[in-house]
């Protein structure tokens, strides 16, 4: 009876660790990475559908986080969540990279942390996965100069402008506007906030939101008010865009104002299609998710991740017009199905 009642006690035990290999959803021998996007928008689901594409090639298990209110905290607290779980590897689109990358370089001095889309450049992360937002600004200026040009009165929109992303993307729209010579990287000096002039053209303001879309329309709605006569909008963040087309139809405007944007969400794609959106600089958020989870699982396994001596792993920026909007809809479709499917 004693004999059989220690097979129970380890039987029951096995079944515990069994129950905990369950919830983790990944065996002790599996590399677990967590990857953490810098809000809950539609973008970082197509990423959602690159990372999973990385749990079929390379056996991996990813712990992929939305934060619901955009902010450092949430990500911060997922982070010490999973570190108390013993990930392997990290990668997170930093929200505020000032202030988080103390905090990062502890989590860089126990495993491997990659950063995508939104940087943290002084921090010690082993590689940058994304595409060079300055680059994707001056696309944006080119874009602008197409649109405008004998000249004209624009504002920007974008969530924060203490992101990487959107310093790099809104400097480079400025440097493309004022005409200086191109290069392909930051060079490390944003213009302050406020009316920018630019040769012909003249950025009025620059208009945040903290990543709250309520607060995105309303920007838009301010600036048709305070400014009548504008003749460009342009959104430097996935939500931005849709904001600014719902307000100017609400103001009668569309079809217009010229209106440019970034990344590839559903409205703005049908609306370049309709012809109220010239264009949208796009990344690749399902390489983003892809590529990153690649990195990490080849770093934890002491292999040669591929990343170069700069530690930027560049994922080239697209400009998406009425010409090739239609190839582009068909391909973000099949990856949006895939991702929303994992978040249900």
């Amino acid at each position: 009876m004693q004999k059989l009642g220690k097979m129970l006690v380890a039987l029951i035990g096995l079944m515990m660790i069994i129950g905990l290999g369950n919830v983790w959803g990944a065996s002790k021998d599996t590399v677990t990475v967590a990857y953490i996007a810098n809000g809950p928008y539609t973008f970082w689901t197509y990423a959602h559908a690159g990372a999973i594409k990385a749990e079929e090639e390379f056996g991996i298990k990813v712990y992929f986080y939305k934060p619901p209110g955009a902010l450092v905290e949430e990500q911060k607290r997922f982070i010490e969540t999973m570190m108390a779980k013993g990930v392997d590897a990290l990668a997170i689109s930093v929200i505020d990279p000032e202030n988080m990358t103390p905090f990062l370089n502890e989590i860089a001095s126990q495993i491997p942390l990659v950063t995508f889309d939104s940087d943290a450049p002084t921090s010690k992360r082993r590689a940058y996965v994304g595409m060079s937002n300055y680059a994707a600004g001056r696309m944006g200026g080119e874009a602008i100069k197409s649109q405008l040009p004998d000249g004209g009165d624009l504002v920007i929109f974008v969530g924060r402008l203490d992101a990487q992303n959107a310093i790099e993307r809104r400097q480079g729209i400025i440097d493309e506007l004022k005409g200086l010579p191109y290069q392909a990287q930051y060079p490390g000096k944003m213009t302050p906030q406020g009316k920018v002039v630019c040769d012909k053209w003249t950025i009025l303001d620059t208009r945040t939101d903290g990543g709250d879309e309520s607060r995105a329309k309303g920007n838009a709605e301010d600036m048709l008010v305070k400014y009548p006569d504008l003749d460009l909008m342009i959104g430097l963040w996935s939500y931005n865009t849709p904001a600014i087309i719902s307000a100017i139809k609400d103001a009668g405007k569309l079809g217009k104002m010229k209106i440019i944007g970034f990344d590839e969400e559903a409205v703005v794609l049908q609306a370049i299609k309709d012809g109220y959106v010239y264009g949208t600089i796009v990344q690749n958020p399902y390489e983003y998710g892809r590529k990153s989870c690649e990195i990490m699982y080849k770093l934890v396994k002491g292999q040669d991740a591929g990343i170069p001596a700069n530690r930027l792993v560049d994922v080239p920026a697209r400009l998406i017009r009425k010409d090739n909007v239609d190839a582009f809809m068909e391909d973000v479709k099949n990856k949006l199905v895939i991702g929303e499917a994992a978040e249900k």
